[in-house]
Parts: C-alpha cells; sequence; structure tokens
C-alpha cells in the first residue's frame, strides 16, 4: 500500500526518473560505445576493437534487464523515502534510488538465479566459482584485446611522427591525420572503459554472492591479503578461488590498460606540438 500511495504522490516525473534511472545502468552508455565502435575495416587497429566488442556484446541484455529491476525497486523506494519532502525532493529521492537500486539489483538478481539452482551452501558457492573462471577467460581477452589497440594506437602516431620529421607530409595533412587518431582514441577509450565496467559489475556480482553464501564481509572474499582465520571467510576462499583471483585479474587489467592510455596520450600531445 505504501508503494501504491508513493507512486501516486511522486507523478508521471517519477515515472520518467524511474525509465531514466533503470536506462543508465541498464548498460546504456556501454551500448551506445559499442554501437558506436562500428565495423570499420580501414582502421588498421579494427580487429582489437571488434575482439572487445565481441567480448562485451554477449551479455549485456541479459545484464541490462537486471539492473533495469533493480532500478526499478530502487526508484520506489527512494521516492518513499522522500514522500514527505517536496516534490523536487522526491523527484531527486527516486532517480538516487534507481541509480543505486541498479548497482545493487544485478548482483542480487545474480545472487537469487545462483541459489535456487544450489541444494545447499557448498553447491552454491561452486557454481559461483565456475562463472568467475569462465569470467577470468573474458578478463584475459579482453585485456589483450585492450593492450593490443593501445599499441596499435601507438604505431600509428609513431609513423605519423616520422612521416613529420621526414617531411614526407604537410602541417596540414599531419594535423588531418592526428585529429582523425585522436578521434579512434575517443572511441577506444570508450569502448575499453565500457567494456572494463561491465567486467566489473559481474566480478562485483561473485563477489557480492560469495560473500553473501558464505556470511562474510565481501572484502574479506575480494582482498588479495593472506586468507583471515575466519573459519568462514578461509571456506569462501577454499570453494571459490576463482573469484578472488578474478578481482586481482581485473584490477590488473586496468591498471596496465591506464599505463598504456597515458602513453598514447603523451604521444599525441607530443606530436601535437610538433605539428604547432
Amino acid at each position: 500500500m505504501i508503494f501504491q500511495n508513493t507512486i501516486a504522490k511522486a507523478g508521471k516525473r517519477t515515472s520518467v526518473l524511474v525509465l531514466l534511472g533503470a536506462l543508465a545502468l541498464a548498460g546504456c552508455d556501454e551500448s551506445i560505445a559499442l554501437t558506436q565502435a562500428g565495423n570499420d575495416p580501414s582502421d588498421q587497429c579494427n580487429s582489437f576493437r571488434q575482439t572487445i566488442v565481441a567480448a562485451r556484446q554477449t551479455d549485456i541484455n541479459a545484464q541490462a534487464q537486471s539492473a533495469a529491476v533493480g532500478a526499478l525497486a530502487g526508484a520506489l523506494i527512494g521516492a518513499a523515502l522522500n514522500a514527505d519532502g517536496s516534490a523536487q525532493d522526491r523527484r531527486r529521492g527516486a532517480l538516487l534510488g534507481a541509480l543505486g537500486g541498479g548497482l545493487v539489483g544485478f548482483s542480487g538478481t545474480y545472487y537469487r538465479q545462483q541459489s535456487q539452482r544450489a541444494a545447499d551452501a557448498n553447491a552454491l558457492l561452486r557454481s559461483v566459482n565456475t562463472d568467475a573462471a569462465a569470467e577470468r577467460g573474458l578478463v584475459t581477452r579482453t585485456g589483450r584485446a585492450a593492450a593490443g589497440l593501445r599499441q596499435c594506437r601507438e604505431t600509428q602516431l609513431r609513423t605519423l611522427e616520422r612521416q613529420v620529421r621526414a617531411g614526407s607530409v604537410t602541417p596540414a595533412q599531419a594535423r588531418a591525420q592526428l585529429n582523425a587518431i585522436k578521434t579512434k582514441v575517443n572511441g577506444d577509450n570508450q569502448i575499453i572503459s565500457a567494456s572494463f565496467n561491465g567486467i566489473g559489475q559481474r566480478v562485483n556480482a561473485y563477489v557480492d554472492a560469495t560473500a553473501t553464501a558464505a556470511q562474510v564481509d565481501r572484502a574479506a572474499v575480494a582482498a588479495s591479503r593472506p586468507p583471515s582465520r575466519a573459519r568462514n571467510v578461509q571456506q569462501a576462499r577454499a570453494s571459490s578461488p576463482n573469484v578472488r583471483a578474478v578481482v586481482q585479474d581485473q584490477n590488473r587489467q586496468v591498471s596496465v590498460d591506464q599505463q598504456a592510455k597515458a602513453r598514447v596520450d603523451n604521444r599525441i600531445e607530443a606530436l601535437e606540438i610538433l605539428v604547432g
């Protein structure tokens, strides 16, 4: 009854915000980035791009659906908490609730699905461990493709730098080529970020499910430090070693990519100075 009253008070604007919140957390940004990537055979770095896109496209719809369910529930709660406030407070509460609900929604939906299939906590942990093992493969493929893509852009920039220094291209031609590469790099950044963000959400779901099943803190499950003396933490790690491993893999790949991105950015800045 309280939810019915809340919906009536929140009105149409809240409904719009619910929808926007759901879409935002349904991987909308990610889907746009992947769609914009396109398939450009003329781009010598295209194969790396397409590998990253393919790694994410396979499960975006399922992830978006889970996030949308969570966003709807979160928006209702957010509006309810601000039911006695102004219309602006209620709209803000609904949007914040949708955002928070979406983030929780995917982990919650994943946990419910796994727990319904499992006979007990140990079976659930084994199931999550199997999923985490598959995720490690995806992390590896995405990381290698991202590293290849960054290296390919560096090669393009080095080639352009040699041409500029040799005087084989005019300043106008060099600027045009540099701008084209910069546009591609911006697209690369969106694709890689979207892919790693999508992986991160699923990794969080594995950590949350493991922690919930073992009734321990999620930080203890994901930590790279030696296992805690707590029996439940040791049991969780023993039953789902791939969960902690995929967290480490993900963090390492993101760190490596940030360094590679910085190298590409530095080359672009140096070329901009050289070209003038």
